[in-house]
């Protein structure tokens, strides 16, 4: 069994401000080469309504609920792309998971993963959770707590490869939650070629009323739908 480090899955950020900002860098290495994206977010925690603001590979705006619809808005070509699956929904975003104190699973209940062992290694809890019946590329997800946080997840495919590998460091402590402000995943798509993603969260605001138009944008009703 997990430890007791399970918390309320609705929150109110910090105190009564529920709109949160910060920003995103994500670097991606592949094949010899960087990609840098910065990307700016705009959460109303409260709602489940999350805006991002990103210029690459061209200005585009997202908007996501927690339903799983996604609207993105490209301003310079006034048009629109209309997106929905549960798996979009805002409260699917590893910032959720830890600004709600719900980090416990990384969202793996939510896919039907059930816990088949725990137990400790050391000053390290390990955690297996095994894949629903009918998920095929995945048939377990490990994950490692370090202080009742989670350090590293490992993810298994049948043949017992794993696939994916995930670091979560450099914690920060807030007045309500705690939050990894770095995290690394290593995909690998064969034996010979993986892709490498640090995100790193930085400049996390808080407010009780919005702090910037982009929490409440609105796409123009004369938008065009592209596909």
């Amino acid at each position: 069994m997990l430890t007791a480090f399970f918390y309320p899955d609705r929150i109110s950020s910090q105190g009564n401000e529920n709109f949160v900002n910060f920003h995103l860098k994500n670097e991606t290495f592949q094949g010899g080469k960087l990609l840098t994206q910065d990307l700016d977010y705009y959460f109303d925690v409260e709602k489940g309504n999350l805006v991002v603001y990103g210029s690459f590979p061209q200005n585009h705006i997202k908007i996501s609920n927690r339903l799983g619809e996604v609207k993105i808005y490209f301003p310079e070509k006034n048009s629109v792309k209309l997106l929905q699956n549960q798996f979009f929904s805002s409260e699917n975003e590893l910032i959720y998971y830890f600004l709600s104190n719900n980090f416990y699973d990384l969202g793996l209940a939510k896919e039907g993963f059930a816990v088949s062992d725990s137990h400790f290694d050391g000053k390290y809890q390990v955690v297996t959770w095994n894949s629903p019946v009918g998920m095929k590329k995945i048939t377990k997800v490990v994950l490692v707590f370090e202080n009742d946080h989670p350090v590293y997840s490992a993810y298994f495919e049948m043949n017992g490869r794993i696939v994916r590998k995930i670091f979560y460091y450099n914690y920060q402590v807030f007045r309500n939650f705690i939050m990894p402000m770095k995290v690394t995943q290593i995909s690998y798509l064969s034996e010979k070629d993986s892709v490498i993603q640090r995100n790193t969260w930085s400049a996390i605001k808080f407010s009780g009323t919005p702090s910037s138009v982009y929490f409440n944008f609105k796409i123009p009703d004369d938008a065009k739908v592209s596909q």
